[in-house]
């Protein structure tokens, strides 16, 4: 699986780490034990550093017992929806930095139990463990949406062209979202949350050091 964003600074970063066991396995159930690296976002990949042809997503590792191999394999033969293996996912909070400050958006998760009216927000590895049956997708519905962080709040005309401001732009994510998960409209009420200002200003040389 692709990781959740193309670049990462080194700071967002932590390489060269080694698992002797029991700390992370495979998205196929299958303990790992050795080089590792981690990100920022939460997600992890095997080799000390990422190499697209060899790293390999990992998870957070699940004891498997016997009776949790009777269950996979009655599920599979069986098609049941219940399954013991599942990962039950976690609220996780919303992190900026200044690379996405920079690109002006930010990419953002959600679940939902289908006998809830609870939304949990998550990032990208949950949301993928989602999509892979890892989260039972049959007991949860999911969203995702890009988030706009940065330019013109409203909407504005120039030269005659109406630029779409980040108020604007988010409500159309969210339009977007509900078709499915109704729901995220009632969470989604702050339409510039998590707004930077990415216009910098430098400051006025008073003592003239400059000149």
């Amino acid at each position: 699986m692709a990781r959740l964003k193309l670049y990462y600074p080194t700071d967002e970063i932590t390489s060269n780490l080694y698992t002797t066991g029991k700390e992370w396995m495979t998205i196929n159930n299958v303990e790992y034990v050795g080089s590792y690296h981690l990100y920022t976002t939460g997600e992890a990949y095997t080799q000390p550093e990422w190499n697209p042809r060899s790293s390999i997503q990992l998870i957070p590792y699940q004891e498997t017992t016997p009776e949790n191999v009777k269950n996979i394999v009655y599920q599979k033969l069986t098609n049941n929806a219940y399954n013991e293996t599942y990962v039950m996912p976690s609220s996780i909070p919303v992190q900026v930095n200044k690379q996405d400050i920079l690109n002006g958006f930010i990419s953002r998760f959600f679940l939902k139990k289908h006998n809830e009216s609870i939304i949990i927000e998550t990032n990208q590895l949950q949301y993928q463990q989602w999509q892979s049956n890892i989260i039972d997708s049959k007991l949860y519905s999911a969203t995702s949406l890009t988030w706009f962080i940065s330019g013109n709040i409203n909407d504005e005309r120039i030269n005659g062209y109406l630029v779409e401001g980040v108020a604007t732009k988010n409500k159309k994510e969210i339009q977007r979202a509900s078709l499915s998960l109704p729901e995220i409209s009632n969470y989604l009420t702050n339409l510039t949350e998590y707004y930077v200002d990415n216009v910098f200003t430098i400051a006025t040389d008073i003592n003239g050091l400059e000149s």
